[in-house]
């Protein structure tokens, strides 16, 4: 079996993607003469720049915020979808869920914080504009390449073969049409998936997740003003206004690229969204593939919204609520 696996990967792509590594490895514990090596990592190195995608100068000049030093860089890297978000709509379930997928490679680490930092250079959590800075995370390093074959033989019977790149960052969902419009520059055709919730239970996930984050901190512990502080923070709001979201998005992006799911599926009907999203991403659509969907994940406190709360987001989400149960047929 270890054969077979191995003659597989060396005459994989994926393999070949790495095989610069092992050769420096045996370069430096075997005497293979300088030249010879050589002359077998140029062979390597002209095959990979066949796949290659290089970025031209035309992304170049109508990039807006994202920055290219580098012009050798390779876009082939680049993500070919997204999940946007927003956040505490089931983002890292479903990151998990697609990430086992035999054929779906994700960034590590899960979220990024790239794009929607890039004209906020000043905040902590920026850390780069520079293309490359983000590209190096979809990389597949060696180690991390083996072991994903090892899990998805272990739990699917089948080799791990991606054949697209995700990013799971869920803050880019509230992220302004310009910092969009460098997406879609990268990559015309990038998929984007955007999770709804009701923006009330959102909102308070989310004050539960940020306002009780402190070890041992308690909900008595934290002030009226606090949770009201929180629940009008010009982030917290956008973070529900969903129809604008998908305004900004669906202008952006090429009809039929944009996937709208429900946090309530989650739920009620994970393997049915699943198979819609598999669908949507164009990767193969088994019933192996939906091992977690039962899974929870990052869950917070099981506490129920107080009425005085609740009567404060009511106020501040009607107008959104009411359009959301226009559009889709929510019941909330």
């Amino acid at each position: 079996m270890l054969g077979y696996f191995l003659i597989l990967n060396l005459i994989s792509f994926n393999f070949l993607v790495i095989i610069h590594y092992p050769l420096s490895i045996i370069h430096s514990q075997f005497p293979i003469p300088n030249s010879q090596f050589s002359i077998l990592n140029s062979q390597f190195s002209i095959l990979l720049r066949v796949f290659m995608k290089k970025i031209s100068q035309d992304i170049i000049q109508n990039l807006q915020y994202v920055k290219v030093s580098n012009t050798n860089l390779d876009l082939s890297n680049f993500p070919n979808f997204m999940i946007v978000g927003p956040q505490r709509t089931g983002t890292t379930w479903l990151y998990w869920s697609l990430r086992q997928h035999p054929q779906i490679c994700f960034s590590r680490p899960k979220e990024l914080f790239y794009f929607n930092f890039l004209d906020m250079p000043e905040f902590p959590m920026y850390r780069s504009s520079e293309l490359s800075w983000y590209l190096q995370f979809f990389k597949e390093h060696p180690v991390r390449y083996l072991w994903k074959n090892f899990t998805t033989l272990r739990y699917h019977g089948e080799f791990y073969r991606p054949k697209i790149k995700g990013e799971a960052t869920a803050t880019y969902a509230a992220m302004k049409t310009e910092l969009i419009k460098d997406v879609l520059t990268l990559n015309p055709e990038i998929k984007i998936i955007l999770m709804i919730r009701n923006p009330i239970d959102r909102a308070w996930s989310h004050a539960k997740k940020d306002l009780l984050k402190e070890p041992g901190k308690k909900y008595d512990e934290v002030s009226e003003q606090e949770f009201e502080k929180f629940f009008n923070d010009p982030y917290q709001l956008a973070c529900g206004q969903y129809t604008a979201m998908i305004k900004k998005w669906s202008a952006c992006l090429p009809e039929g690229n944009l996937f709208i799911g429900f946090y309530d599926d989650i739920q009620q009907a994970p393997e049915q969204l699943l198979k819609r999203i598999f669908e949507f991403l164009g990767v193969r659509n088994e019933a192996k593939y939906y091992r977690l969907a039962q899974t929870i994940v990052n869950a917070t406190e099981s506490r129920e919204i107080p009425e005085k709360y609740e009567k404060m987001l009511t106020a501040i989400f009607q107008d959104e609520i009411r359009q959301l149960k226009q559009d889709f047929g929510f019941s909330w």
